[in-house]
């Protein structure tokens, strides 16, 4: 009896235990299966689309990522108040501060640097345009004005910054479809007018046009530019000085003398300098030496073709200003006084982002 029981119940664990192998094999060698069939399906013509699709997008954001490069210019205190030298590319020239914050005002000033790198800017992306198009120009020329309240520059907690642009361009030799051309190229390839534009309300205006009035209660900075008869070289006359400027490489440009960005870093680098003379003296402080490093970033490939679909604006500043004779503390007072005293900081900060520094020595 017992020996029968035995049997039956090993009967019953032998083919309880088959079961569970046929069960289990069975599971392993269906995943396998599984994974080779999602391999080896056979692509469909949307999936293939899809992938070509990725792989184009992919290429586009390679094409789009922004290829930097970085502008600079040097603003150093000379031995006469108010008075600096720029460095720019191994060219050296001499700016002075302006009579809100008792400069001489006797050289080109940081607010004729802002302006003449607007006109000569708009000047150059005229004369490329007219060469690229077979536009027959002639004696192209462009005034420009800028209004904005002095007062703050004196310290009357007014914003000093530019608070309206106009800028006149003529254009003598181009028909009404290549004006427009001029102008769009101008807003779309110019890395000054593309920075100021988002900072403050540019007008253009061409030929015959009048401008609108300056606003009124505000004190007017103006300038004009004209090519020279060698390309990619401009001529800028302001409060009776008058400068060459070059046109940059992007735009086939000689570029030996000062450009339109060594112009624009210059004035952010001068009157931070300025600036921080005056704020010394206003502290009965005693400096030394005062030289302001600026940088600026930008995708210079905006600047050879409207096509590119790059924009070549300035997207960031860095301002560096290495003082001797203060404290650290003093150095931040200096740093508060710019922000709020300078035209161009106040203007090109509502722009792009501006980092400043004090080194104190």
């Amino acid at each position: 009896m017992n020996t029968t029981i035995f049997k039956k119940f090993a009967m019953i664990q032998l083919t309880i235990m088959l079961l569970a192998t046929l069960i289990l094999s069975g599971c392993q060698a269906s995943q396998p299966v599984q994974a080779a069939a999602e391999v080896s399906a056979p692509k469909t013509e949307s999936s293939v689309e899809e992938e070509k699709t990725d792989e184009a997008a992919a290429e586009v954001e390679t094409a789009d990522e922004p290829q930097l490069a970085t502008a600079k210019a040097v603003a150093k205190l000379t031995n006469q108040p108010g008075r600096a030298i720029v460095s720019a590319r191994g060219n050296h020239f001499i700016v002075d501060s302006v009579p809100p914050i008792e400069g001489p005002n006797e050289e080109l000033n940081p607010l004729d640097m802002i302006l003449g790198s607007m006109a000569t800017c708009g000047l150059f992306i005229a004369e490329r345009v007219g060469l690229e198009e077979s536009i027959p120009l002639e004696d192209v020329s462009v005034s420009v004005e800028a209004d904005l309240d002095v007062s703050g520059v004196a310290g009357s907690g007014t914003d000093p910054r530019l608070q309206a642009m106009r800028v006149h361009l003529d254009l003598p030799g181009a028909n009404d479809d290549q004006v427009k051309a001029i102008i769009e190229n101008y807003k779309t390839r110019c890395p000054i007018y593309t920075t100021l534009s988002r900072a403050t309300e540019i007008e253009i205006t061409v030929g015959d046009e009048a401008p609108s009035a300056a606003i009124e209660g505000l004190n007017t900075a103006k300038l004009s530019a004209q090519l020279s008869n060698q390309p990619g070289r401009a001529i800028v006359s302001a409060r009776g000085n008058h400068f060459v400027i070059d046109s940059v490489p992007p735009l086939e440009g000689p570029n030996e003398e000062r450009n339109p960005l060594d112009l624009i870093l210059g004035a952010l680098a001068t009157y931070g300098t300025f600036i921080f003379e005056h704020s010394a003296e206003e502290m009965g402080v005693t400096v030394t030496d005062i030289t302001t490093f600026v940088e600026a970033d930008l995708d210079p490939r905006g600047l050879a073709s409207m096509d590119s679909g790059i924009n070549p604006r300035l997207q960031a500043f860095r301002v560096m200003v290495e003082v001797a004779g203060i404290s650290t503390e003093q150095g931040e007072v200096m740093i508060e006084q710019y922000k709020q005293r300078c035209p161009i900081y106040t203007t090109l900060v509502r722009a792009a982002p501006v980092e400043i520094s004090v080194t104190a020595k």
